[in-house]
C-alpha cells in the first residue's frame, strides 16, 4: 500500500510524467513486500515552494507506506527516486529534493482496513 506524492515548483511534461511513473513503479520494489501493483502516485507540480531562501527548481517527496521498512531500504529508495528526478526533470538538482517517509499500521481499501 505505498502512496506517493510528489509536489514541483516546476512543469511537467505529459512524457516526464509517464516517465516518472514508469520509473517510480519500479523504484518501489526497494522496500521488501512492495511494488507496484499496489502503488498509488500523485503528481502536483507549479507548486508556490521556498528552499534556502529562494525559488529555484524543487521537489517534496511524501511516501507514505502500511507497514515499515529498513533504514536501509529507505535510503535504497531515497538514491532512486532521487535519481530518478534529478534525471528526468531538467534542471532539478538532488540537493533540492526533499523525500519524507511516514508508517501507518492502519490503512483502508476497498471498504475495508488492513
Amino acid at each position: 500500500m505505498p502512496f506517493i506524492r510528489t509536489s514541483l515548483n516546476m512543469t511537467l511534461s505529459a512524457s516526464q510524467e509517464e516517465t516518472l511513473k514508469k520509473r517510480f513503479g519500479e523504484a518501489i520494489a526497494c522496500i521488501p513486500g512492495k511494488s507496484e501493483d499496489w502503488l498509488m502516485l500523485e503528481f502536483s507540480d507549479n507548486c508556490r515552494m521556498w528552499f534556502r531562501g529562494e525559488q529555484a527548481p524543487m521537489a517534496m517527496v511524501d511516501v507514505s507506506i502500511f507497514g515499515g521498512a529498513s533504514p536501509e531500504a529507505y535510503e535504497a529508495l531515497t538514491a532512486k527516486l532521487t535519481g530518478i528526478l534529478a534525471e528526468v526533470v531538467m534542471g532539478l538538482a538532488s540537493d533540492h529534493i526533499y523525500i519524507k517517509y511516514s508508517e501507518y499500521s492502519h490503512w483502508g481499501w476497498n471498504g475495508g482496513n488492513f
